[in-house]
């Protein structure tokens, strides 16, 4: 409550009694026209005690009865009706005989409070003492405060020490005022991916950009946390001026957002990807898609493509960029040199131009129309119409079909079955066509035997050196370094060693004998090099509709068992 402006003055009039007068201040005489508060006096007469009330003016706040009444009551006036003032006030009466005459009885100061139907706010009103009445101190106040009026939480001592000390008597004074309970912070959904994407391209450490990484979209593992609930926060509790906790309401329990291929975790606290691949944030929903579609090419505006699921590009995949998948990937258009890898198949509707850098890598079987100039990896089979100049290395089979069914140069390493119309050319480019239990193997072999003599060939420079005899006139520095190139030929031995075992390993497993087979339904030409297992032929005419196989340590080649 805003403070009254209104003070009491007591008057004494001796030839008419002790009369106290309450009445406004008057801070502007123009203000006073137009709005006042109502005041009133008490007068001790003649012929009585009277209280003489003057009616508030505009905007002029009204007498509050209660406090008139305890203005009133603490003169201990003889013979007073005091229910009958109290009724004849809230009628708006404005003269009213209290009682018979009588002489005035001294009081003290004194303090009333006053507390809203809440209890969140307390104000007081301080009545001054009458002629020869005690002062009180502020601290007998704040006891009393405390004691009567029962006010013991948010109490501001100091406004009540300056009121005291000033005078501030008859002013509506809040001196209290109580905290209302906070409601807790509601729980959230905490969304563990990002949901913005601006599509701008990396920077790399050197200040360069890399205009092939684009900020596209993110990805998800299949069982990966992707949203969890945040709990709600306990509120705190509020109190009343008078002491009374006003309990405080907790925060709301979150939700989980909805969404395509997740599913709640079994405590229900969290969202879990139920596949892995795209996973975007869309009007409130969660959603994972497994299929990563490319309407046009995948061009410097793409960018490299990493996603756990399939890709599909409707388009072509030009040089330089990379596709990588957890699926498969589908191209309908041409795949120029790219590098595309794949924990499922590569489908090419057209084919692969690789320009000497396409490479294939897949882990299940890649389909193509045609493959030129590139590297392909596969852990199944390869079919596929042509293959030209290429590096082919597949676990499972390599099957030519469609109209031209060719091989020509390259090297086709396949472990089960190689068939094709016609390997080689009539220009009799250098192709080699591998059979074996494990091609990987064989690749494998081949890198070992290379690493081996490169290894005896740092041997065979250390021996020279060391043989060379050391000289009493040896510097610190050249025995220094006598003394590393010894140490240095004990690791680089052990490295030997180490590629001699696994040689010897591979040699053994490469030595069983396959049941693989390489057919050729028309022809192959000249200067195609054949290795089935451990054996080698070089065709050195064309042979026409022939089977090669390996048996009793060598290649032979009896007529094609597959019916033209």
């Amino acid at each position: 409550m805003e403070d009254k402006q209104s003070i009491a003055e007591t008057n004494c009039d001796k030839s008419e009694g002790s009369v106290l007068e309450i009445q406004l201040e008057e801070e502007n005489t123009q203000c006073q026209l137009f709005s006042q508060d109502a005041k009133y006096k008490i007068s001790f007469l003649e012929d009585g005690v009277y209280l003489n009330v003057t009616k508030e003016i505009g905007d002029g706040k009204p007498l509050e009865p209660d406090l008139v009444v305890y203005d009133i009551n603490r003169r201990s006036i003889k013979g007073l009706d005091i229910s009958n003032v109290l009724l004849r006030l809230k009628k708006h009466e404005l003269n009213i005989k209290l009682a018979d005459t009588q002489d005035e009885i001294t009081v003290d100061l004194d303090v009333v409070v006053v507390t809203t139907k809440d209890e969140m706010s307390a104000s007081m009103m301080l009545f001054p003492p009458s002629e020869g009445g005690n002062r009180k101190t502020a601290d007998e106040i704040i006891n009393k405060i405390k004691t009567d009026g029962g006010i013991t939480f948010g109490l501001e001592p100091e406004d009540i020490r300056y009121a005291v000390e000033n005078e501030q008597y008859y002013r509506n004074i809040e001196i209290a005022r109580g905290r209302q309970p906070q409601k807790g912070k509601d729980g959230y959904a905490k969304i563990l991916f990002n949901t913005e994407h601006d599509n701008t391209p990396m920077v790399n450490n050197d200040g360069s950009v890399d205009y092939k990484n684009l900020n596209l979209f993110e990805n998800v593992i299949e069982g990966a946390t992707i949203v969890t609930k945040i709990p709600p926060e306990e509120g705190v509790d509020g109190y009343s001026v008078k002491g009374n906790t006003l309990p405080a309401k907790k925060g709301l329990e979150a939700k989980l957002p909805k969404g395509i291929n997740v599913k709640v975790s079994e405590d229900g606290e969290s969202l879990i990807a139920a596949k892995s691949g795209r996973i975007d944030y869309v009007n409130g929903r969660v959603e994972i898609s497994d299929v990563f579609k490319i309407l046009g090419d995948v061009d410097i505006s793409i960018g490299n493509v990493f996603f756990e699921g399939d890709v599909v590009v409707r388009g072509n995949v030009i040089d330089g960029l990379t596709i990588q998948s957890s699926g498969k990937i589908e191209v309908n258009g041409y795949v120029e040199g790219a590098t595309l890898i794949a924990g499922n198949d590569i489908i090419l509707k057209n084919g692969i131009q690789g320009r000497g850098k396409g490479k294939l890598i897949a882990g299940g079987n890649i389909v193509a129309r045609f493959m030129e100039r590139c590297t392909a990896e596969v852990r199944g089979d390869i079919f596929s119409d042509y293959i030209v100049h290429c590096s082919v290395v597949a676990g499972g089979s390599v099957i030519m079909k469609g109209k031209w069914g060719r091989i020509i140069g390259g090297a086709i390493r396949a472990g089960k079955e190689i068939t094709a119309n016609v390997i080689g050319s009539p220009t009799n480019d250098p192709t080699l066509i591998e059979l074996g239990t494990s091609p990987q193997m064989r690749v494998r072999y081949n890198e070992l035997e290379t690493m081996r003599e490169q290894v005896k060939a740092q041997l065979n420079k250390i021996d020279n050196i060391a043989k060379i005899t050391p000289s009493h006139n040896d510097s610190p520095e050249r025995k220094a370094m006598r003394q590393k190139l010894i140490n240095t030929r004990e690791q680089i031995n052990e490295q030997y060693y180490e590629v001699q075992n696994e040689l010897m390993a591979l040699t053994e497993e490469l030595s069983e004998q396959s049941d693989g087979r390489i057919n050729v339904i028309s022809c192959v030409y000249p200067n195609v090099k054949i290795i089935i297992d451990s054996c080698l032929l070089t065709t050195k005419s064309m042979f026409e509709y022939v089977t090669f196989r390996h048996k009793d340590g060598e290649i032979i080649f009896p007529s094609c068992e597959i019916r033209q």
